[in-house]
């Protein structure tokens, strides 16, 4: 993967259904490695809705792991 390639995010949960959000560009920041960011709305597909936090209730949304599809 390059800096300016175009990908779809796939995110990866156990209930086996596909999750993507289509047409990304990448853009090289200083992260850790394996780590990825993005802005919501945009990714909101990625989140299963029955993925919440266990106190507030909130979409686990910046715990989704997701592969990256040229």
């Amino acid at each position: 993967l390059a800096d300016g390639q175009q990908v779809d995010l796939v995110s990866e949960w156990r209930d086996g259904r596909e999750r993507r959000a289509d047409g990304f560009r990448l853009v090289a920041y200083p992260t850790a490695r394996g780590c990825a960011a993005a802005y919501y709305p945009e990714t909101n597909p990625l989140v299963p809705l029955d993925s919440t936090a266990r106190t507030s209730n909130t979409p686990t949304s910046k715990a989704i792991v997701v592969r990256l599809e040229p």
